[in-house]
């Protein structure tokens, strides 16, 4: 401070005192940056993640862009700048921006209630019908239950097909009672965001955001095939005790909540974007009104589970358009991860410092991106970069048995019934229909148009084990309920709610 007050005192001192300035701030940031990537070489080994890509801003500039580790477990191949990774639930603050330039052309307005946009839509209440926004859907304030819905993706319908269906998708709370981080609510969102646009949801990200940033290596869907696209990490997740390559989780139906792919490179430019307020390479992309309006704290939520230090209650948690947010040390941190199959994303960013951190990684369920996030912030405010990260890493444990299979019953019952019992087609209004057949002694569940299967075994007395594939997908407890004739009536799915056997023809 006091080298600030010389400066004005004298022309000469000034220039003096400018050139120790720079010289004084270039080598912290060196330093700065070593330090980062020394900590994010060790973190790889010790979260035990194949490879990471990690992108850093700093005053409009990209200090730190590299890649870590190998795109495949089973291969040599190296992660860099511009391998493609998944960015899973990070895609959300796409659909934020993709809202806020519609907000800027005139067609969007945030708080309209959606009917107008698309009359199709129907909630499960005459309220929700009336005045769920567009606002609502990006802020998760619907009320539908969290983490909940969007199986119905994998099932096989297409999108008009799933806007009809959300007539029956109960919310758990009323219309902006309590958030409620809702994967369907920004599905909706992209549905309005392509209506109001005169195209699909895919094309507005595209042409209001991709092509203007000059992102060539992001894309809107998930390819099914990672053979097929060049530089494309695969998923990993711990299987037996090993880390293993795993199937990438593709939900392109709902890929507004988290369908879109990229890289650090390109990541890099959409947050130079948004620190500068909207503008990339002298150009606008975004009013600096629309952004600071995304930013902005729309609803308030409780700490989760998925909220990692030093998000704590001390720094409170809030939704904004498609992204979350918490105070830090004084500053207002912009937050936004995500999670796939094999797959963790995370990128953060501190508007009033100019700076933001992003994290791809091919690990299922790590907590490597927080590790990263926490010691990056804690750098840039000048606290201890130690700070958090044994909290993170024990949570990181912690988060793995999530997709754990419940404790084994003591002293299991036998089913009462026959398995041939329970052969037979089953409905629920939202998610349509699931089939249970019997191959010899093994029951298996196909479940929408596209048949998407599951196994099912037995667990205790009339309870069953409900297993989809996918690396996060965990068990889910099924019961049956048994009729008259002998034969299944229902059964209880504790995510899905309950199916009931449809009649057959006579």
């Amino acid at each position: 401070m006091k080298a600030v007050r010389w400066v004005a005192c004298a022309s000469i001192l000034a220039a003096l005192m400018l050139l120790a300035t720079n010289s004084i701030s270039a080598a912290p940031a060196r330093d700065e940056v070593a330090d980062l990537d020394a900590f994010i070489t060790k973190a790889l080994a010790e979260y035990k993640v194949p490879g990471a890509a990690v992108a850093v801003v700093k005053d409009g500039k990209v200090i730190l862009l590299k890649g870590y580790g190998v795109r495949d477990v089973t291969k040599s191949d190296k992660v860099d700048e511009n391998t493609i990774f998944q960015l899973a639930s990070v895609t959300k603050t796409f659909t934020g921006v993709a809202a806020g330039t519609l907000v800027d052309a005139g067609k969007l307005n945030l708080d309209t209630p959606i009917f107008n946009y698309l009359p199709e839509f129907v909630g499960y209440d005459p309220y929700m019908t009336r005045w769920l926004t567009t606002r609502d859907l990006l802020a998760m304030r619907t009320g539908w239950p969290e983490f909940q819905g969007d199986m119905i993706d994998s099932f096989g319908y297409d999108r008009a097909d799933i806007v009809r269906r959300l007539r029956f998708f109960k919310p758990r709370y009323s219309l902006r009672e309590v958030a409620q981080y809702s994967n369907m609510g920004l599905y909706l969102a992209g549905e309005v965001e392509g209506r109001v646009a005169g195209m699909t949801w895919n094309q507005v990200i595209e042409k209001n955001i991709l092509t203007p940033l000059e992102m060539t290596h992001t894309s809107t869907v998930t390819p099914a095939n990672n053979e097929t696209v060049a530089d494309y990490s695969a998923a990993h997740a711990l299987v037996d005790g090993k880390v293993q390559v795993v199937e990438h989780t593709v939900l392109n139906t709902t890929g507004a909540a988290s369908s879109m792919t990229s890289t650090a490179a390109d990541m890099a430019k959409y947050m130079q974007m948004l620190l500068d307020k909207g503008t990339y390479n002298g150009k606008p992309v975004l009013k600096p009104e629309t952004v600071a309006e995304i930013f902005k704290r729309s609803m308030v939520s409780e700490v989760g589970f998925a909220e990692l230090p030093p998000i704590s209650e001390e720094t409170g948690f809030y939704y904004g358009l498609g992204v979350g947010s918490y105070d830090y040390a004084g500053h207002h941190v912009i937050e936004k991860g995500g999670a796939l199959a094999g797959v963790r994303t995370l990128i953060t960013l501190v508007p009033e410092m100019n700076a933001g951190v992003v994290t791809l990684s091919n690990m299922n369920l790590t907590a490597l991106p927080e590790a990263i996030r926490a010691f990056y912030l804690n750098q840039l405010f000048g606290i201890d970069t130690k700070q958090d990260q044994k909290e993170i890493l024990a949570l990181d444990s912690e988060i793995k048995k999530l997709v754990e299979p419940p404790p084994a019953p003591t002293n299991p019952q036998p089913f009462a019934g026959t398995l041939q019992s329970l052969v037979g087609t089953y409905e629920n209004d939202y998610y349509g229909t699931c089939s249970i057949l019997l191959n010899e002694q093994d029951l298996q569940v196909q479940c929408g148009p596209a048949k998407y299967a599951a196994t099912l075994k037995h667990w205790d007395a009339g309870a069953f084990v409900m297993q989809f594939p996918g690396a996060t997908q965990g068990p889910a407890i099924t019961t049956f309920s048994i009729g008259q004739d002998g034969k299944a009536a229902s059964f209880t799915h504790e995510e899905f709610g309950v199916f009931t056997r449809v009649k057959e023809k006579e």
